[in-house]
């Protein structure tokens, strides 16, 4: 009896929860519309507002809003991975590969010289050469669809963003192993990396054996429910497949959209899933500005103008120089530079990893946490 009480009153709780976020997230960005300015702002000041840094007597449990933010993450790398069928993704790959692991190399250098100058540790320096090293699709991807780029910068920026986030998954085993203590030898590294291709290689290979016929023949049946349900299985049901597996769920919901897109349904899927995905990528942002304490902040004003000038004339430069090498015109570019300067949310993960170890300092969290919030402005 107990425990279907405490079933209950956890149930209540995340409903009360994702009313606050929606509720105060709707004026919020109502209001921003009006000013002419875009919503993310609005889901950002949300998560101020209803966080528990600011002394206002409305508040959401953080642990549970997070958690509720997954929701956004999985559906957007999904609807990215739509848009990627597996021939065409192939194609833009040796050109976004070559910009990626030229950025990840420089921005990772970057962020380990500046961690030194300002006096972090190695270990902290580390972390934040890896934070840098990867910006946000979620950032690339709002943007992308508020303000629609052609066809050739939008394959070029995701192809790098893809390739960013299959870095990131081994930089957090490899960052995962240095907090802990464990010595991280080349063979290691190489054997993590070796488990991450087969693991992309035999899911692609069983689902493109199941998922595209699937995705027909539910398509024959003829009903939107049915459509939005199996998408929504297959999206969440692949993000669950790589979690056990040991690697992000974005990758797992990534791989999912792609396999989707090999049907030829994947306009048809990306147009039923979308008012799913814009409700929960609101969640999302709330979380993020949620995270932010003003006053940590303020206190680490320095090293945040510093990270802030590193990452986006780190990026800018890098981004466009690998893009110039990689046979790209200057404005695309330039472009993509631009798209690409911030940092992602994995930075954030890589931070949690060294404060849940001890090995990073509190004054590398609100650092990273402002430079990810001022990337979704």
């Amino acid at each position: 009896m107990s425990s279907l009480l405490l079933a209950a009153g956890a149930a209540q709780g995340f409903v009360v929860d994702l009313a606050i976020v929606l509720a105060v997230a709707a004026l919020t960005s109502l209001g921003f519309r009006l000013l002419a300015q875009p919503p993310l702002l609005g889901y950002l000041l949300a998560g101020v507002v209803i966080g528990p840094y600011t002394p206002i007597p409305l508040f959401a449990d953080a642990a549970q809003v997070h958690a509720m933010s997954e929701f956004g993450v999985v559906l957007v790398m999904f609807g990215v991975g739509l848009e990627f069928s597996l021939d065409r993704f192939m194609k833009v790959l040796p050109r976004s590969g070559l910009v990626a692991l030229f950025e990840i190399s420089a921005m990772g250098w970057a962020g380990y010289a500046l961690g030194q100058l300002l006096g972090w540790t190695g270990v902290e320096s580390l972390f934040l050469a890896g934070a840098l090293a990867i910006s946000s699709t979620m950032v690339v991807a709002k943007v992308f669809e508020d303000t629609p780029p052609e066809a050739s910068l939008r394959e070029l920026v995701f192809g790098i963003l893809v390739i960013q986030d299959v870095v990131a998954i081994a930089l957090l085993a490899l960052l995962g192993a240095v907090a802990a203590g464990l010595a991280v030898s080349a063979e290691a590294l190489g054997r993590t990396l070796f488990e991450l291709g087969l693991f992309l290689l035999v899911l692609l290979a069983g689902g493109l054996l199941v998922v595209p016929r699937l995705v027909r023949l539910v398509e024959r049946v003829g009903s939107p429910e049915t459509r939005v349900v199996a998408a929504g299985g297959l999206c969440f049901g692949l993000a669950l497949l790589a979690q056990n597996f040991g690697y992000s769920i974005a990758l797992g919901a990534f791989v999912a959209g792609m396999l989707v897109a090999e049907s030829g349904k994947g306009h048809d899927v990306e147009h039923l899933m979308r008012p799913a995905r814009d409700l929960f990528v609101a969640v999302f942002f709330v979380s993020i500005g949620m995270s932010v304490d003003p006053r940590l902040v303020w206190a680490n004003l320095g090293a945040t103008l510093a990270v802030l000038v590193t990452v986006v004339v780190g990026q800018l430069v890098v981004v466009t120089l690998g893009a110039l090498l990689g046979g790209q015109g200057l404005r695309r570019a330039l472009a993509a530079g631009l798209a690409l300067a911030q940092l992602g949310e994995f930075a954030f993960i890589m931070a949690g990893i060294g404060v849940t170890h001890g090995v990073v300092g509190e004054q590398v969290v609100p650092v990273l946490v402002a430079e990810i919030g001022r990337a979704h402005v």
